[in-house]
């Protein structure tokens, strides 16, 4: 109710703001825009980045002649500095209070954030591209900034304040909703694809981190994710590999520096052929992996969207979090989801029920069900 109420309030200032262009009746043709510097702002987290990143392509074909600059945080930014539909990559930490309970802002947050506004107002900036839909991008990032045309989607409510508002529809995927904001520009004719440009020197260090084997297939399991209402329980997740491993898989558990310890706990009780690649790899070569693995097992978490990316098979753990919004948008992946979630979905910041030291309806989500979807694939 307090988030709600916050982007009331906030809503009602920036109407206030855009009253006097309101009033004098302005009309934006877009298709006859064509804007000479365009600034996207993704900076949640690195899905839901990759989940917008079609965004990047189609405005380059759309703007071939347009200077398109990304808006990210410092990981996403290490993501997409080789794309070449993207002429530069402006980072800041948004920070994320559900994420460290001390991740508020502070003075120096501040302090960054206000050169950053300046520094992007000296840029003259036409078109803003907020997939997000948060009002306080679009005012901090567009009104602020000095932005001509903003664009952006109805989830914060902010429809009166943008050139463009998309409707924000909470049974479409999060990769359909972020590019519907280009409607505006005829995206809805596309097809969205996330993608990620990887390097050769990405992929040759990705292959020096796997562990010398006689061609046996490779596995990663993510079981970390950035919110722990996500989290499976550990032993059902050793279950899963203790089958991978008696299928000939060779398996390389992956996550953050801040996984490692929790990562080699999970693998202690295996011999061979069980890796944790924790900490030790870059966000560009975990990207890597994936792309060369056989197979990817994981929570809802950035490593299955960044696998989505690519032709790799995926088997998606799903229970606080609405599939049907955040799965792996890849042909390729299977959601197991009993469906017995009893909270906020639409939130899922905390487990009002839980079980085991873990959210209720992960706890009651089996490993057999998910060797079982293994096993299809």
């Amino acid at each position: 109710m307090k988030k709600k109420l916050a982007f009331f309030i906030l809503n009602c200032l920036l109407l206030v703001l855009s009253l006097p262009r309101r009033l004098r009746g302005r009309h934006t043709d877009f298709d006859l825009l064509t804007p000479r510097k365009i600034l996207i702002i993704r900076l949640d987290y690195i899905g839901d980045v990759v989940m917008a990143s079609p965004a990047f392509s189609y405005l380059r074909s759309r703007f071939p002649n347009s200077s398109i600059s990304l808006l990210t945080n410092s990981i996403s930014r290490e993501l997409y500095k080789n794309d070449e539909n993207l002429d530069k990559i402006w980072v800041y930490n948004w920070p994320w209070r559900l994420l460290r309970k001390d991740n508020g802002f502070s003075k120096a947050k501040i302090k960054e954030l206000f050169h950053l506004i300046r520094a992007l107002r000296k840029e003259n900036i036409d078109l803003v591209v907020d997939s997000r839909g948060d009002s306080r991008f679009v005012f901090l990032f567009g009104t602020l900034v000095g932005a001509r045309i903003k664009i952006g989607n109805s989830r914060s409510g902010n429809n009166g304040f943008v050139d463009f508002a998309s409707t924000y529809d909470v049974d479409k995927h999060e990769v359909e909703r972020s590019f519907d904001v280009l409607g505006c520009f005829g995206g809805g004719q596309v097809k969205p694809q996330p993608y990620i440009p990887l390097s050769v020197e990405a992929l040759e260090n990705a292959k020096k981190l796997l562990e010398p084997s006689s061609g046996a297939p490779v596995a990663l399991v993510a079981p970390y994710s950035s919110k722990d209402v996500k989290s499976w329980p550990a032993d059902y997740f050793k279950d899963v590999i203790q089958y991978l491993v008696n299928n000939k898989y060779q398996v390389y558990v992956v996550g953050a520096k801040d996984d490692s310890e929790s990562a080699a706990a999970l693998i202690s009780s295996f011999s061979s052929s069980v890796y944790s690649l924790a900490g030790k790899t870059s966000i560009l070569e975990l990207a890597a992996l994936t792309s060369i693995s056989q197979l990817v097992v994981g929570v809802d978490t950035g490593v299955l969207h960044i696998a989505s990316c690519f032709q790799t098979p995926i088997v998606a753990i799903f229970g606080p979090t609405r599939s049907c919004e955040y799965r792996p948008y890849s042909n390729l992946s299977t959601v197991v989801d009993n469906g017995t979630c009893q909270c906020d979905q639409l939130t899922h910041a905390k487990c009002d029920v839980p079980l085991y030291g873990y959210a209720k309806c992960m706890s009651e989500l089996t490993p057999e069900a998910v060797i079982e979807a293994i096993k299809k694939i």
